[in-house]
């Protein structure tokens, strides 16, 4: 496994009365290429998870590993970690601060001591993975849109050449042609480049459009887990704990309801349209 999590615990100001414990013994497996999604309610432990997985936080008790290293070890170098996990934050364009797209992309490669013409090559392999246009990168990213800032950023990250992108909310706060945009690039780099991705979410759509597999949290522990169809399948489940599923998933639960025979556990409207097609020509006389 590219990513192994071992009865992880973490506690925010332990010993105070403010004490608060985000994990609870989660144990969690990511396999090398692998799309996984993370979800859970509010206030479930997502981005404590994730900051786990780069050496942001150390656990309390359990163990991360990393490659087969043991990242959770007191006082281990996490330069070479940071090379490993990439951790994009939610509302990334906020810490963009160079003058130039470019050169906000170059921080991370620079500070490795990489010569400068492996930057420019990172940097362009990097924003033309986003979906940048070489034109751009003389430009100020303060002058883009949000979209586009939101990919400078996750260029800056895939530009270190991480083995493991983890993304916190990467859609968060963009319009609808945003989300699709950013989400479609997400999509099309982890398909080329077989990068592992962990998406940290809270829309169901999107983590249905894209993971294979997805991990639910609950209060600090691993509530469920699985194939992403099998973990949507299980609305009352997911509902209970103040989840829902995707929204054309919830159509098809309600059209079954109704009596068509039409399968429950699609995930796409693509996947919706054509079960509907057929079941309306199997409806049809000869």
């Amino acid at each position: 496994m590219l990513i192994e999590v071992t009865e992880l615990t973490h506690v925010y100001l332990r010993g105070s009365p403010l004490e608060v414990t985000a994990l609870r013994g989660v144990d969690l497996q990511v396999a090398e290429g692998e799309f996984l999604g993370l979800i859970g309610p509010t206030g479930s432990g997502k981005s404590t998870l994730a900051q786990h997985l780069n050496g942001l936080l150390r656990p309390t008790s359990g163990r991360v590993v990393v490659e087969g290293e043991d990242i959770s070890a007191k006082r281990k170098p996490l330069r070479s970690l940071r090379q490993k996990v990439g951790l994009v934050f939610q509302y990334p364009e906020h810490q963009l601060f160079e003058e130039t797209v470019y050169d906000d992309v170059a921080f991370g490669p620079r500070n490795l001591g990489l010569d400068e013409a492996e930057v420019k090559r990172r940097v362009h392999w990097a924003t033309s993975l986003v979906g940048l246009p070489e034109e751009m990168l003389s430009r100020s990213p303060f002058e883009l849109s949000g979209g586009q800032m939101r990919r400078v950023a996750i260029a800056g990250v895939l530009a270190m050449r991480p083995r493991v992108l983890v993304l916190d909310e990467p859609a968060a706060g963009l319009d609808p042609r945003g989300r699709r945009d950013i989400l479609g690039h997400i999509r099309k780099m982890h398909q080329k480049e077989g990068i592992t991705v962990i998406l940290v979410s809270h829309n169901m759509e999107d983590v249905a459009e894209l993971a294979q597999r997805i991990v639910v949290l609950h209060r600090g522990e691993v509530f469920l887990q699985g194939p992403t169809r099998k973990v949507f399948g299980q609305a009352e489940r997911l509902r209970g704990i103040g989840l829902d599923i995707p929204p054309v998933t919830a159509l098809m639960h309600q059209l079954r309801h109704r009596g068509l025979p039409v399968r429950a556990d699609v995930l796409t409207v693509e996947e919706a349209e054509q079960e509907i097609v057929n079941h309306w020509r199997q409806r049809r006389p000869c």
